[in-house]
């Protein structure tokens, strides 16, 4: 489990990765008919609008210099799951004796995929509203929000300070899930997984995932989006004025119970995505996506 850099190519072909030609096509197809559904036409006006809009452009540029930087500069100097789990493990057994419960091996698979899944979900949700509450980190979230216009490279425009962040995160929570699963189980583990990722997020983003960086508003329904994060309710984060509702990532449970959801039907689609008016240029290119945060918080500190 220790974390490991693609090539930019390979996202595409990696069925871990939301980004698998197989995910889009679909979202493409669903895209498709659930326009076609609301009346709408599809033009191929709209569609190089879309694709190549100001915001696109500058998404795919960053997207290839953020592989790079992942590569020079954050992987050599990361935790691994492993390291995390083998911590956990030292610091369990100065405790007591690993306690090998002899549970079936089918079941054990199905609790540790189950766990990683969960935990890794409540703490990207409360990471991600760590990154909205924190004066200092908001300036680096800033980053992600700056888009006007939304694709699916949109989900990579992250600043190197929030890639690291969540990348440690992973670490933590993957090692310290596995180190006491090695703890109770011995090193009998394994994930469930489909095309090489953990089965309850390939099947959950499969479809939609990557419509909810897009304009596609597509809705889940009152119940459903008490559960499950829609391409509209993120499409609804997105927007100035409910930025800091559904912080979710795959799941909106946790969004419901902490007191921040927001349901797509509540909310106007005509809304503007971004930060407001003469933000986005702030983040119009990819020297700015790196050092304006930095620029921010030593014009902050220098007010204060």
């Amino acid at each position: 489990m220790q974390m490991a850099i693609d090539t930019p190519l390979a996202l595409f072909l990696n069925g871990s990765n939301r980004i698998f030609w197989g995910y889009l096509a679909a979202s493409a197809v669903i895209a498709v008919i659930w326009l076609l559904i609301q009346g709408q036409k599809i033009s191929l006006t709209t569609l190089k609008g879309y694709w190549l809009s100001d915001d696109a452009k500058l998404d795919y540029r960053y997207f290839l210099v953020n592989w790079v930087f992942k590569v020079i500069f954050i992987l050599p100097v990361l935790l691994s799951a492993n390291t995390v789990a083998l911590w956990t493990l030292n610091a369990l057994k100065t405790l007591s004796e690993p306690l090998f419960l002899s549970w079936y091996y089918h079941d054990i698979i199905v609790v540790y995929t189950l766990c990683l899944f969960l935990l890794g979900d409540l703490s990207r949700y409360w990471l991600h509203r760590w990154m909205h509450t924190n004066p200092w980190l908001w300036k680096f979230h800033q980053v992600h929000h700056s888009a006007e216009s939304l694709n699916p490279l949109t989900f990579y425009r992250l600043h190197p300070v929030e890639i690291m962040l969540f990348a440690l995160r992973n670490a933590l929570v993957a090692g310290v899930v596995t180190g006491c699963f090695i703890f109770c189980f011995g090193a009998r583990l394994n994930l469930y997984s489909v095309l090489g990722g953990n089965i309850f997020i390939v099947i959950l983003f499969s479809f939609t995932g990557n419509l909810r960086h897009s304009h596609i508003r597509l809705g889940y329904g009152r119940w459903l989006e008490r559960l499950l994060i829609s391409p509209a309710q993120h499409q609804v984060h997105h927007q100035q004025r409910n930025i800091h509702k559904n912080l979710g990532s795959v799941l909106a449970l946790w969004d419901w119970i902490f007191g921040t959801l927001r349901l797509s039907k509540d909310v106007p689609s005509e809304q503007k995505f971004g930060l407001g008016r003469g933000k986005r240029e702030k983040f119009d290119g990819i020297r700015k996506i790196i050092f304006q945060p930095f620029f921010e918080i030593y014009k902050t500190i220098r007010r204060n």
